[in-house]
This record gives C-alpha cells, structure tokens and sequence, in this order.
C-alpha cells in the first residue's frame, strides 16, 4: 500500500495521473461535487471519470481495489496452474500404473492357463498304468 503523507493532498488535474476508472459510489462518502445527484447523470466511462475525478479519496480506493483484484487474479491463476500441473503429473502417473498392472494382469493370466495345462498333464500321468499288468501262470510241478 502507499505510505501516509501528513499535509494536504494535492487534488488538481495537473499533479495526478487520470485513469479511466469505473466505479459505483462507495456509501457514506461525499462526493466534491454535492448538488448533483450521481444516479441520474448518464452512465458512459466520461461521466465516471469526471465524478470521481476531484475526489482523491475515492481514486485511491478504487486504485487500491484495483490492485487487490489484480492480486486475487494472480494467486487464483497461479492455484489453477499449479493444481493443473499436478493433476497432469499423477494423471500420467496414473495411466503408467495401469499399463503396468495390465500387462501384470496378462502375465498373470498366461501363467494361469499354463498351470492349468499341467496340472492336466500331471493327472492325466498318474492316472495312468505305467507298468502293464502282468499274469503270471502258475506251474505246476
């Protein structure tokens, strides 16, 4: 904010930047101008100027309201971007992770139909006669 200066300030057009400013009337303060009623002159940026142009008190809220939009503008586009940002990052991080467990899923799932498969050819092994039977004739003697 600006520093306080002890002193009059200085109210003429000479010493102070003009800015097209559009503003409505801030309650409870007077404008230099008293017998003219601010509602019913036209609405266009001139006339706003020229009402708040001999005021300085009303050129310094407004300069400062001005400032402050800007710097809630900067720090709601900086959140934005930075959020943005980080989103982007774990939204890749996220698409990487599914890859991954993707082709874990497909691994998984060959390594599935392989057991299956022998433990078919296990069953099918035991199940089965390795020796053939053998009848023995008896002799008599």
């Amino acid at each position: 904010m600006a520093d306080l200066v002890r002193g009059e300030a200085s109210e003429s057009d000479e010493e102070v930047e003009k800015h097209k400013i559009y503003a409505a009337e801030v309650s409870g303060e007077a404008t230099e101008e008293e017998d003219e009623d601010i509602y019913e002159q036209s609405s266009t940026p001139s006339a706003t100027v020229s009402i708040y142009r001999n005021n300085l008190l009303q050129r310094k809220l407004i300069e400062n309201n001005i400032e402050i939009c800007k710097a809630l503008t900067l720090l709601t586009r900086n959140f934005v971007v930075t959020a943005s940002k980080q989103l982007l990052t774990t939204d890749q991080m996220l698409m990487k992770s599914q890859v991954s467990l993707q082709s874990a899923h497909t691994a998984l799932q060959q390594a599935q139909r392989n057991s299956a498969l022998l433990q078919s050819r296990i069953a099918s092994a035991l199940t089965s006669s390795f020796l053939p039977v053998i009848h023995l004739k008896e002799r008599s003697n």
